[in-house]
Order: C-alpha cells, then structure tokens, then sequence
C-alpha cells in the first residue's frame, strides 16, 4: 500500500521507523510531512530506489522495513533518541552540523554526530571515518584530534562537509558501542536481557553527553551527585527512582541558558518512565 505527501495515518508511522533504520531522525507521528517527504528523497537515493518523493510506494517501504535496527541494543528509536538531542534533525543537521563546529571552550572539533576530535587519536579517526570520508580530509582532520578546540583549529575546515548518513553510520557504529560499554561501566544492569531499550537508552544518553565521571569536579555542587544515586538505586532496586534523578539533575545548569540541556533531561526521565510511544519514536 502506498503512502503519499500529507497523508496521517498508522502506515505512516511504519514508513517513519523504517526511515529512521536508515538514519533519518524523523519523529514518528503519523503524519507525511515535509521531514518525511525530504527523507522519502533522502531514502530513495541511498537505496537506488526512484520515484516520486510525494509518494512511498511498496517497494521503498519494503526496502527500508527489511534494513537491520541502527543499534539493536537500543533499537533505532533508541538511536533516533540520542540522534536527536545531539543535533535535533536531519535539516538541522544539514543546517548547523554538517560542518565541523566548536560547540565550546572545553570542547575539541567535533564532527558528525557529537563526534569529539579532542577524544580520539589520528588512527581511531582512520577506523572511524576511513568508509565515510576521503583520505585527505581525514588528513586535515587529524590536526585536531587530542586537542582541546579553537578558532585557528577550526578555521581551516571550514569546507569539510560530512555526509549526514556518513555521520549516522559512525554514530551507529562507532560512538554507540563505544558509549554503551562506557555506560554498562558505571551501570552494568543496562546488560540484563529484561532492561527495557527505552530505559538503556536514557541511561546511554546521559554518559554521551556527560561521561562517565562519578566524582565531583566542584564538591561544593556535586554535579555527579544524582549520577552516583543511579547507581546506588539499580544495585538496590530502586527502579522507578532513577527517573527522579534524571529529573533532578538538571539543578546543575538551572540559570544557565541551557534549556536544551535540560529538556534532554527530562525527556529522559519520560523514557524511562513512558517508554518510546511518549516521546513519538515508535
């Protein structure tokens, strides 16, 4: 059954997750908008799949319904979840991070999807990105990796554009791994068969944008204090209370214009508490 341009309907929530398999970032709310009909165009390209961006014929949904999730452990709704509060959508992506930024002073280059120059070496940059990028840009890039960020670094990357799905199979395959092994550190409950993806997923996503620091930088504050309570209430069982964590985490940035930061926090104390369906990614 086809779909088309501003339809609502169940089949179109199914052709969204479908989408997001492939990396498009899409909320899954029925509705064939704009983002569904730039990714429908986005989606026939990457799978030689032509024809019309306003209509979703059975063949592009097969082809994207038979792709593997982004990152099983997760699922892709998981994936889509972290994607999204990295840059938000494909079209912000295109938009604002398609070119190396330097989000802040502490931060390195990054690249991609939160990609960190400042964490890596050259060589893991080369494992990285050696199937998404040119060698000589890898080149260039390399200059800034083990550093902290600047304008000078950044200057000169200034045309170095990075594929979205070339960010996405990197985040996929790459950051993900690398950030679930660091979250099954600190939290090694996350590796029971039960543990729901939605909740693995709030919990992944709070080390890729904090880490896995326990300790406190500023005693004073104990900005790690809710992350180490985490830890003490999945050791114990005290399931339901990590939401509140999650939730009263955000006292550490309250005042500081960083409302996406704490909107992140939020939405994943509604993960963990609603499941995927309430955040419209399933």
């Amino acid at each position: 059954m086809s779909v088309k341009f501003n339809d609502r309907s169940p089949e179109v929530r199914g052709l969204q997750r479908g989408l997001n398999k492939l990396g498009c970032m899409l909320v899954v709310d029925g509705h064939y908008g704009k983002s569904t009909r730039d990714a429908v165009i986005s989606a026939r390209e990457a799978l030689d799949c032509p024809g019309s961006p306003d209509e979703a014929d059975a063949r592009i949904q097969q082809l994207l319904a038979e792709l593997p999730e982004l990152f099983p452990l997760l699922t892709s709704a998981g994936a889509t979840f972290i994607a999204r509060a990295e840059i938000t959508s494909a079209s912000e992506y295109k938009r604002r991070h398609q070119f190396p930024t330097w989000p802040s002073a502490k931060s390195g280059v990054t690249i991609g999807i939160g990609y960190d120059l400042q964490f890596v070496t050259p060589q893991a940059l080369l494992e990285d990105w050696k199937d998404c990028l040119p060698a000589a840009t890898l080149t260039r890039l390399s200059d800034c990796t083990r550093k902290v960020g600047s304008q000078a670094l950044l200057a000169p990357l200034a045309d170095v554009a990075v594929p979205l799905f070339g960010a996405v199979s990197v985040f996929a395959r790459r950051s993900l791994p690398k950030y679930w092994e660091m979250t099954r550190g600190i939290y090694p409950q996350i590796a029971d068969p039960d543990f729901l993806p939605a909740r693995r997923t709030a919990l992944v996503s709070l080390v890729y944008n904090r880490g896995a620091r326990l300790t406190d930088e500023n005693p004073s504050l104990e900005e790690r204090r809710e992350m180490r309570s985490i830890q003490q209430r999945l050791a114990t069982g005290d399931i339901d209370g990590v939401a509140d964590d999650l939730e009263t985490m955000t006292r550490v940035w309250a005042g500081q214009g960083l409302g996406g930061l704490l909107q992140r926090r939020r939405d994943e104390a509604t993960l963990w508490r609603s499941g995927f369906g309430a955040l419209n990614l399933e």
